[in-house]
C-alpha cells in the first residue's frame, strides 16, 4: 500500500495497520521526523536499531531479534536505516510469518523504479511503502505555520525568510525552529 507521506505526518496511527512499513526518498528532514514520531508513538515498546549491512554481515542477527520475545516490554519496533534491494530476501521471509507484537520500520535514500524491494512493497498487501519527496516553498510554508502555530507576528515576509534561508530543507528548517 502506497501512502503520501503528508497523510502519515498528520495521522501516525496509520503505521498500526501494518507490520512492515518502508520509508524512501531524498527527504532527509522529513524521513527523521516521521522516525521521531514512530519513536514516540512507540514509546513503551523496545527500539532495536539496525543498519544494513550490520544485518547483511550476520545472518542470523535479524531472526534473532524478530523471534525473540522481550523481557522488559510486550512490544517491539525494529528501524533499520540505508535499506536498500540487497535486504528484500530478509524482509520477505520475516513477512511470511508476522508477529503482533512486532513492528518494523525500513529506511532508505531514493529508489529508482525498477528497485525490487520498492517493487515488492508497491505490489503486497500487508506493507506499506512511503515516498518522500523534497518539499517544495508551498509544503514547507505549511509545515512552518504548524510548528509556529503559537507565535504571534508570524508574518508571510518571515515565512519566506526563514524558507529561502534553508535551502528548501526541512532539516535545515528544523533547526532553525528550534532557535526560535
Amino acid at each position: 500500500m502506497i501512502i503520501k507521506s503528508f497523510i502519515l505526518e498528520k495521522k501516525i496511527l496509520l503505521v498500526d495497520e501494518y507490520f512492515v512499513v518502508l520509508f524512501y526518498g531524498e527527504n532527509t528532514g522529513i524521513k527523521y521526523e516521521i522516525k521521531d514520531q514512530i519513536k514516540k508513538h512507540y514509546k513503551n515498546s523496545e527500539k532495536i536499531t539496525f543498519h544494513q549491512d550490520e544485518i547483511i554481515k550476520n545472518d542470523k542477527l535479524l531472526n534473532e531479534h524478530v523471534h525473540n520475545t522481550s523481557l522488559f516490554s510486550k512490544n517491539k519496533i525494529i528501524i533499520i536505516n540505508e535499506v536498500s534491494d540487497k535486504i528484500k530476501n530478509k524482509i520477505a521471509a520475516i513477512l511470511e510469518k508476522p508477529k503482533k507484537d512486532l513492528k518494523i520500520f525500513l529506511f532508505a535514500q531514493n529508489l529508482e523504479k525498477k528497485s525490487t524491494i520498492r517493487l515488492y512493497f508497491e505490489k503486497e498487501k500487508n506493507v506499506a511503502i512511503i515516498p518522500c519527496y523534497q518539499d517544495n516553498e508551498r509544503t514547507l510554508s505549511e509545515y512552518l505555520r504548524k510548528k509556529l502555530s503559537d507565535y504571534s507576528g508570524l508574518n508571510q515576509q518571515t515565512v519566506n525568510f526563514l524558507i529561502i534561508n534553508s535551502g528548501l530543507d526541512r532539516k535545515t528548517l528544523s533547526y532553525e525552529i528550534d532557535k526560535i
